[in-house]
């Protein structure tokens, strides 16, 4: 990637269309999962809710979520890497379905305000 500030990196994926579609579905896809699952996980009434508002979004928090994953090591990484100058979606289409699932899967607490102290043994 050219040398470029963070924040120009970042910019670059959240604002791309179709980087924003992926991360919208890997929310989807994992909201699913977590309001099935067993509702002693810790932290699962945090969980559960932004599991229910991702599924009825006012769509007010797409660009945030896009925002979230795109500040991901992997996932910023991966769209370097793959930036060609004449092809602007070229660094959204480096970064694989799996890098932002993985991605979406390690910020879920987090984006659902769910505290290290909620998840930590007691």
């Amino acid at each position: 990637m050219p040398a470029s500030s963070l924040h120009d990196e970042y910019t670059l994926l959240a604002t791309n269309a179709q980087f924003t579609a992926r991360v919208r579905m890997a929310y989807t896809h994992l909201a699913r999962d977590v309001l099935t699952e067993d509702q002693t996980t810790p932290g699962n009434p945090l969980r559960a809710s932004f599991a229910r508002s991702v599924l009825n979004p006012g769509d007010l928090a797409t660009p945030a979520l896009a925002a979230l994953i795109a500040t991901d090591p992997a996932i910023s990484t991966a769209a370097a890497a793959g930036l060609r100058a004449d092809d602007p979606d070229s660094a959204q289409a480096a970064v694989t379905d799996t890098q932002i699932l993985t991605a979406v899967q390690a910020a879920w607490n987090i984006a659902a305000g769910v505290t290290p102290a909620e998840t930590s043994p007691a």
